[in-house]
């Protein structure tokens, strides 16, 4: 996406009104629409209007698909040049499981959305079976315009509530991603804390949750912190208000230069570039939470991290 593309979605996004509303604001005839749609310069539709209040839709704007429940927000994107392309921060940031286990077997997800992380691990991750739940079913529908593989032998969408899944699924994933959203935010299924403790009991030892926050992030990371005994890093993502909380079971999230330069080479044969730079923001974090474990063990207590006053709690 060009920077004027972006400008315009941008523009339509924090003025939270549609396409046709802000063409008439500003004097578009349908003719001015169309050859702005042709330039790839306006948003054209992808999908029939919503057929019910709050129900998503799909629009475009230059190559870039972008999946919405409103107009306040965008909920996916993809470029069609290169729809395995992660174009949100917060995606990228979710991906930095690799960085501890560069090689699960088994990955599970909550919320589908525009399909950007299950396309990416299908592709990427070829050694995983991947199972998404996702309450929609008009999300699921618009699988194709985001070319969501088809189910098969390891990878399947369910259309389930994601907290249900998770009590009855069977099975113990290695990771465990949770990026559920409704037109209104995080559902309170998917954040509180029984939900975070029935995901702990589920995951297999030393398994990864990587769940992205946004709204009260820093209740839900405490209730993470309970739920993982602490073992959860917490890193800010770029270009909005999202939060990456990362939680290890039975094990810790500790990392050194050294073995994280050794996954990256691991890595680098199938992944794109974004993995560095990921990596390096997650070292950072652990060396923050260290460095802060330490200050409140040697009694300088007005140093703790959020992580660590939960600590001093227990």
């Amino acid at each position: 996406m060009t920077e004027p593309q972006r400008a315009m979605m941008e523009e339509l996004v924090w003025a939270h009104r549609d396409a046709e509303t802000l063409a008439g604001d500003l004097g578009l005839d349908d003719d001015s629409t169309s050859m702005l749609q042709s330039l790839g310069f306006w948003p054209r539709p992808v999908t029939s209007p919503a057929t019910r209040p709050g129900s998503p839709y799909v629009c475009q704007i230059g190559d870039v698909r972008s999946l919405h429940f409103d107009w306040s927000s965008i909920q996916s994107g993809m470029s069609l040049n290169d729809p395995l392309e992660l174009q949100f921060d917060y995606t990228r940031m979710m991906m930095g499981f690799l960085v501890f286990n560069p090689a699960p077997r088994s990955i599970e997800m909550i919320g589908l959305g525009g399909g950007s992380l299950a396309k990416y691990c299908y592709h990427k991750v070829p050694g995983a079976n991947i199972t998404v739940a996702e309450i929609d079913g008009d999300v699921i529908a618009l699988r194709d315009a985001f070319l969501i593989p088809p189910d098969g032998p390891r990878f399947r969408v369910l259309c389930d509530d994601g907290a249900h899944f998770i009590s009855r699924q069977v099975g113990c994933p290695d990771v465990l991603l949770i990026d559920g959203f409704d037109r209104d935010g995080q559902p309170p299924q998917l954040c509180s804390q029984d939900f975070y403790r029935t995901c702990y009991d589920r995951m297999a030892p030393s398994g990864l949750l990587i769940a992205n926050l946004w709204g009260d992030h820093e209740v839900y990371s405490d209730r993470i912190r309970r739920a993982f005994f602490g073992n959860v890093i917490v890193i800010e993502t770029e270009g909005g208000g999202n939060r990456a909380a990362i939680a290890r079971k039975d094990g810790n999230l500790d990392l050194s230069p050294s073995q994280l330069e050794a996954t990256l080479a691991t890595l680098a044969p199938c992944h794109d570039g974004f993995l560095p730079a990921i990596g390096r923001r997650i070292l950072t974090q652990v060396d923050r939470e260290r460095q802060a474990y330490r200050n409140a063990r040697a009694g300088r207590l007005p140093s703790m991290s959020s992580s660590d006053q939960y600590v001093s709690r227990r």
